[in-house]
């Protein structure tokens, strides 16, 4: 058996030669409906300029997948539950600066939520933000607990 699996490892790095009984019998599939449904997927996607990406990242090295996608055009959302909160204030400052690098926008849309988009799409805010503060209102400045703000 232990032979078996050196033999193995021997032949799929070219150092010695497999034979047919190494890798048993193959087995035929029918690869028909699977090419149906990626042409299916594809025929969808034709028509869009870019789709929007959604991160969970657990780790701060993530910040280089999710800078890559910003990079080459696609909105990305980032949900930072799974990072501790200085982790997730280095990651958003990573790709803050690709967004600052490629003239794009980041919006945060929640407490650990964030949206960075290409310099090519923009963001409207729907909310009224009114620069006016009625008389006798003071304007309340919530807090951030994500970032302690």
């Amino acid at each position: 058996m232990g032979d078996g699996i050196f033999s193995r490892a021997k032949a799929f790095i070219g150092l010695e030669e497999a034979g047919e009984e190494d890798f048993g019998q193959a087995k035929q599939m029918d690869l028909s409906s699977v090419l149906r449904s990626t042409e299916k997927r594809g025929k969808q996607r034709e028509g869009l300029d870019y789709e929007m990406i959604l991160f969970e990242p657990k780790i701060y090295e993530d910040s280089l997948n999710i800078s890559t996608q910003l990079r080459s055009g696609n909105p990305v959302i980032i949900n930072l539950k799974h990072l501790e909160q200085n982790e997730g204030t280095r990651l958003v400052d990573f790709v803050c600066g690709t967004a600052y690098a490629i003239d794009g926008h980041m919006t945060k849309i929640g407490e650990t939520i964030f949206l960075f988009t290409p310099s090519n799409i923009g963001v409207v805010d729907t909310e009224e933000r009114s620069a006016v503060v009625p008389t006798g209102a003071t304007e309340e400045r919530t807090q951030d607990t994500f970032f302690s703000r």
